[in-house]
């Protein structure tokens, strides 16, 4: 297969954490860090510290969290400005779960607390304050003792007060790998078992994919009519679409502007990629 170049261009010199444990591209295009005092999220830890960077524009904005019950795994922002932070995995005292996600003002004050569920793959919210959960296989078969798994549908969307308003159920997945949350107007996903990306818009269906070849991605974007897909850290692949099925096309590469190879940690949302290497940042958007 061929390999294309991507030239990205450097939208910032600020020093990445050594200590960052995940990230999120925010709806409106800010780049969002989680860093920890920790190398590693442990999640038997509690009252724990963790400092939320918000990047956009140049500019950068430190939210500090303090004595937080949960451990961070995903983080995003509300149209108010105030944060969403949840753990990726529960706990239970024997009963029911405990609450895994948690809403901070920017001052760091606790506003609300409830349960998105165990076994979290990934968590965003769109324009309308809908938080949108994808979950692994774990979370939609169940892990913990013989408590219904709320992760059953594989995606769901839940208010901002953690209520849920819709399941993805018909699919019966079995893992759900990537999303891609643009607006409300615009979710796609992509599961297994079936190896399908699926379009929804106003949670209906607009358009689905069969996708060739068994790779796990691990986040994608639209690229005009075709897609870029992160299949591990190390391998970025390009697939081409044609008649509702997408095909593997090649192997991808990113340069700076003297054509100098980039490496370093890929995050992807709507039509907006970066790339953060130890004190550089990148940025595309694609058109």
């Amino acid at each position: 297969m061929k390999i294309e170049e991507i030239r990205l261009d450097i939208c910032s010199t600020y020093p990445i954490s050594t200590k960052w444990f995940n990230g999120q591209i925010t709806r409106d295009g800010a780049l969002l860090l989680i860093e920890t005092p920790q190398e590693e999220i442990d999640f038997s830890l509690s009252n724990q510290d963790c400092t939320i960077t918000l990047i956009k524009d140049g500019n950068v904005r430190k939210i500090e969290l303090k004595n937080i019950p949960i451990s961070p795994t995903d983080a995003d922002i509300f149209s108010d400005g105030s944060l969403l932070i949840v753990q990726g995995r529960c706990s239970t005292d024997g009963a029911k779960m405990e609450p895994n996600a948690q809403i901070y003002n920017l001052e760091g004050q606790l506003m609300d607390t409830f349960l998105l569920g165990d076994g979290i793959s990934q968590v965003q919210i769109d324009e309308t304050d809908t938080i949108w959960v994808s979950y692994f296989d774990e979370g939609i078969f169940g892990a913990i003792d013989d408590l219904e798994p709320m992760g059953a549908d594989g995606l769901a969307a839940y208010s901002k007060s953690g209520q849920k308003l819709w399941g993805a159920k018909e699919y019966e997945m079995a893992d759900c790998y990537a999303m891609n949350i643009v607006s409300s107007k615009e979710v796609n996903f992509y599961y297994y078992d079936q190896y399908k990306l699926v379009q929804l818009k106003d949670f209906m269906e607009t358009a689905c994919y069969v996708v060739e070849g068994d790779d796990t991605f691990q986040q994608f974007l639209f690229d005009q009519q075709d897609l870029l897909v992160e299949i591990d850290c190390d391998t970025l692949m390009r697939y081409n679409i044609s008649n509702q099925t997408i095909i593997p096309a090649g192997n991808v590469t990113f340069v700076d502007e003297k054509g100098k190879r980039i490496s370093g940690h890929v995050l992807m949302r709507g039509k907006l990629l970066y790339v953060f290497c130890k004190d550089r940042l990148y940025k595309k958007e694609f058109l």
